[in-house]
């Protein structure tokens, strides 16, 4: 093997590339060994000469050295065979300097023994993409390896290699015949792309654990707040914080370990203190509050409600300071960086860790006056302000200015944006500003509902046996409203059949009584309870008071869902009787929701229908908590039929809520004419297949899906998708009757 040095010169007539050879080759030979030395030398001399001008061996002398050191022995020949023998020679000649170009990031968010595994996924896009008109040769370039390749650092940022092989085979499966869309699809600014890689990357997705998170939420507080996850890596927000506002919950979608927490214990870190911030945190006025103080108001704020929810629930302290980082005292050097943050962090950590180690005696002095406030029991926000500005005043340095800024393990990842502590009224002191502010509220009330985020759910696709991710969005919305005296003229008109109900739903309603001993007021005396309680008297002992006994009745247990599909054929009019299955459909579920209210069971009432999978609208017509009353009666007096039938979508978004509701039977009624059907969709089985895989999905959580089909051809496929819990009722118009005996004899 040759011997190489640093005064030795290319073999190259391009005098770019001599410059630039001569700008890295002092810190090619400190980096390299002998042997990737001569690869560096050889490699760019190969790569002037191939044809493709001087670009390839220019990008390749600034990047191998890194390269060479990092990977080692052969890591820079194997990098120029394959940039020449599976790129160059193949009609993808113009990604070859992206290729090279990509290895800044590759080394960044690879191990040293990932190199081959690298160059197999590279070679594995390339043969699934590049392609061939006649079928011998091929004659087309990969239309998707360099929009890949410029946004290969998130991919080996977020995703392992297994997880980027699945997004790429996603791709293909769905894109590979379109080279535009395939182009969209690995640049990643498909909606499609970016779901599918949301799902692979590396950590816990929120959505996996939302149940777990939730029941946690109600165990602690008894709150049931939503939950609106976001995502940093394409929302741009990567120093955005979690807040609670407007009873929702914005969190990150998804967490990774931390400091050997793992991400499950971070969610229900972060949720817990965003909760004890609603219990126990009052707005105070900012206006007049500086940056800084506001900082520190906020950490002892942070730390007031932490304590407060300690004494109820003592577990939650070693889980929020496994999260607080630890520095030591004298990591930060004032003379040359602001200290603001590492005060900061300290002062977090010292007053919820009685063991924590700081001398600092303004530190000492300031937990102390904190531990002092707490133990007089009533607290509130102002005095987090109070302290704050104390402890600033005390700590404040001239080197707080300077614009090196110490941030080393200063974050506390749980905690959130304190927006809920601060009252901003400048905007609003004056009286114009006030009206155009409740303009701009009431305007925003008229705006067109797909302006309002939609949830997104999943797709099957039963030809590849998997979902398509985020595919589906659902839109909610509050169903318009009209005259409720509609609805008081049908139950008129089915006065007998009310009648007949009437009588059912009597014997239905729980009529068993249970006895509540140990009551200090009730309707009969304990005599049991009683004489103890004379014996501890004549004992001289304090005597039980609760000597009554008292009863209530046993309640149903019993939620339910009635899911309507409002799609465009519901304004057929069924046979002689020149009614509208949508008008039958209003009587029929006028007189359910009349039956289930005299009955006290738990019951909402939505509708659906869908304009291709962008657009599946959700209309809320009786929500959980509402009574059968004329607002509800209204809603429902103005259901109208339009669209198609997303199912599956719908039925998912529906369960999502019934899964919320606290019983021990939930049932979810699907009253429906036709097969699920959308105008974006030409295999007619596909959403026959994605409503069958939703309904198993509702089993699985518990819930009980029951199809009431209006359609004479149901038989052909209804069994497909709900089994056995279906009926058919081919005369349309004994619906009103048989809707409210089917829920009874469903619900006994």
């Amino acid at each position: 093997m040759p011997e190489v040095s640093q005064h030795q010169p290319l073999n190259c007539d391009f005098n770019t590339v001599q410059k630039i050879f001569i700008a890295n080759i002092e810190q090619a030979t400190q980096k390299l060994s002998r042997q990737s030395l001569i690869e560096y030398y050889n490699g760019a001399e190969f790569l002037a000469k191939i044809g493709q001008g001087d670009a390839l061996s220019i990008a390749f002398l600034k990047i191998m050295p890194w390269v060479g050191e990092f990977y080692g022995d052969d890591s820079i020949q194997k990098i120029v065979d394959f940039s020449y023998q599976k790129i160059s020679k193949t009609p993808n000649k113009a990604a070859v300097k992206p290729f090279l170009s990509s290895f800044i990031d590759v080394i960044e968010h690879t191990n040293n023994d990932q190199l081959d595994e690298y160059l197999d996924l590279i070679e594995y896009h390339l043969n699934k993409t590049t392609f061939s008109v006649h079928g011998i040769h091929d004659t087309h370039a990969s239309p998707s390896l360099i929009a890949m390749l410029a946004n290969m650092h998130l991919l080996l940022e977020q995703l392992e290699f297994e997880g980027i092989y699945e997004w790429i085979n996603y791709g293909l499966r769905y894109f590979q015949d379109h080279p535009e869309r395939q182009e969209e699809y690995f640049s990643l600014s498909s909606a499609d792309s970016k779901a599918v890689f949301q799902r692979q990357r590396k950590g816990l997705l929120f959505n996996n654990i939302e149940r777990e998170i939730n029941l946690f939420q109600r165990a602690l507080w008894e709150t049931d707040f939503m939950y609106a996850p976001y995502s940093p890596d394409f929302e741009k927000l990567e120093h955005f914080h979690p807040y609670l506002e407007d009873n929702i919950i914005r969190l990150p979608d998804i967490y990774e370990s931390l400091n050997g927490v793992n991400p499950y214990k971070r969610y229900m870190a972060l949720v817990a203190h965003l909760i004890a911030h609603h219990h126990f945190t009052t707005e105070i006025v900012a206006d007049n509050v500086s940056p800084q103080q506001r900082f520190f108001t906020e950490i002892f704020e942070d730390a007031r409600i932490e304590y407060l929810a300690i004494q109820t629930y003592p577990g939650l302290k070693n889980l929020w300071l496994s999260l607080i980082p630890i520095v030591d005292e004298f990591d930060c050097d004032d003379k040359h960086q602001s200290c603001l943050r590492h005060r900061a962090i300290m002062l977090t950590r010292a007053l919820l860790d009685d063991n924590h180690s700081y001398k600092n005696k303004i530190i000492l002095d300031y937990v102390e006056k904190f531990k002092e406030l707490m133990s007089t029991g009533e607290t509130t926000t102002s005095d987090s302000l109070r302290l704050g500005l104390g402890y600033l005043i005390k700590t404040r340095s001239t080197s707080d200015a300077l614009a090196s800024i110490y941030f080393e393990n200063t974050e506390v990842t749980y905690r959130d944006d304190n927006r809920s502590m601060w009252l901003f009224i400048e905007a609003f002191d004056e009286e114009d500003n006030i009206f155009e502010h409740q303009k701009k509220s009431e305007d925003k009330d008229k705006e067109d509902v797909e302006i309002i985020p939609p949830h997104y759910y999943d797709e099957w696709d039963y030809v590849y046996e998997s979902y398509k991710p985020d595919w589906a969005a659902v839109y909610e919305r509050l169903h318009s409203h009209s005259d409720a005296s509609k609805i008081d003229r049908i139950l008129d008109k089915h006065s007998s059949l009310v009648k007949q109900l009437k009588k059912v739903l009597d014997l239905l309603k729980p009529q068993n009584k249970k006895r509540l001993r140990y009551q200090e007021e009730g309707a009969e005396l304990d005599l049991d309870i009683a004489l103890c309680s004379v014996i501890d008297i004549k004992n001289g002992h304090q005597p039980d008071t609760r000597i009554n006994v008292d009863f209530e009745h046993d309640s149903r247990s019993v939620s339910v869902l009635l899911l309507l599909d409002l799609s465009e054929s519901l304004n057929e009019i069924v046979g002689q009787s020149k009614q509208t299955i949508l008008e039958l459909s209003q009587e029929a579920v006028s007189l359910l929701a009349w039956a289930v209210e005299q009955l006290g069971d738990n019951f909402s009432i939505a509708g659906f229908n869908s304009n291709t999978r962008q657009q599946v609208m959700y209309y809320h017509i009786k929500g959980y908590g509402e009574h059968w009353n004329d607002t509800v009666k209204s809603r429902l007096a103005n259901i109208k039929g339009e669209f198609s039938t997303r199912m599956g979508a719908a039925i998912r978004h529906g369960a999502h809520y019934l899964d919320l509701q606290q019983s021990d039977k939930k049932l979810m009624l699907i009253l429906t004419d036709g097969e699920p059907a959308d105008i974006d969709i030409y295999d007619t089985q596909a959403l026959i297949q994605d409503t069958h895989k939703a309904v198993q999905e509702v089993e699985q959580k518990g819930m009980y899906p029951y199809c009431i089909s209006l359609d004479k051809k149901a038989d052909e496929y209804i069994s497909d998708i709900f089994g056995s819990h279906y009926s058919v009722i081919d005369r349309i118009e004994s619906l009103p009757k048989e809707l409210p005996q089917l829920f009874l004899s469903l619900t006994k």
